[in-house]
């Protein structure tokens, strides 16, 4: 099926993710420690993958050419129609923006190795997920963290397994930890 099945999974994540528990405050200032998975291109800093098809809602930082986060709302979703081909995306569309959507607040500081800007998914309003900006390789790079089992983890994947015939099942974060060691939260109802 390469519908998007927003209508179900998507309204039933935004649900799920709004009963998250209310943490901590964003990662500490600074560029995390310890080891970190490779960074990711800047117009896909993370994704959120679903069982339902290949198809991933990605979150990019549009930038300069220095790598600086640029407008009011650098960081946008969009989707990769990976069941249409490797290439192919598609807007988000305003239905789909309760669940997938980013809410309106999005803070750009400077860093000592770039930029960190802040964002909070409308669906998971609770949860601060932090990109990190930077150039790489002669490229602009980012890597997004957020908590994991109550610590700063960077995002690796975030998978939700929707339950049959609607809904959704869990959603499972995955990274690794500032401290190095892989991070795994489940989120359920």
């Amino acid at each position: 099926m390469q519908q998007r099945d927003w209508t179900l999974s998507g309204i039933c994540l935004a649900v799920l993710l709004g009963q998250a528990p209310v943490l901590a405050g964003p990662p500490a200032q600074g560029t995390p420690a310890g080891k970190t998975l490779p960074a990711r291109t800047a117009d896909s800093a993370f994704f959120i993958a679903r069982s339902t098809n290949r198809n991933q809602v990605h979150y990019g930082v549009r930038v300069d050419s220095d790598c600086r986060p640029q407008g009011p709302q650098p960081v946008h979703a969009y989707w990769r129609m990976l069941e249409k081909g490797e290439k192919n995306t598609e807007p988000l569309l305003g239905r789909e923006a309760p669940a997938y959507g980013l809410g309106d607040v999005q803070q750009v500081e400077a860093t000592s190795t770039g930029w960190r800007v802040h964002v909070r998914l409308r669906a998971w309003p609770d949860r601060a997920i932090d990109l990190d900006v930077f150039r790489a390789n002669g490229q602009c790079a980012a890597r997004a963290y957020t908590l994991m089992e109550g610590r700063v983890a960077q995002i690796e994947r975030i998978f939700v397994k929707t339950a049959w015939p609607t809904g959704v099942d869990y959603v499972l974060l995955s990274g690794t930890g500032v401290d190095g060691r892989s991070a795994r939260e489940v989120i359920k109802k």
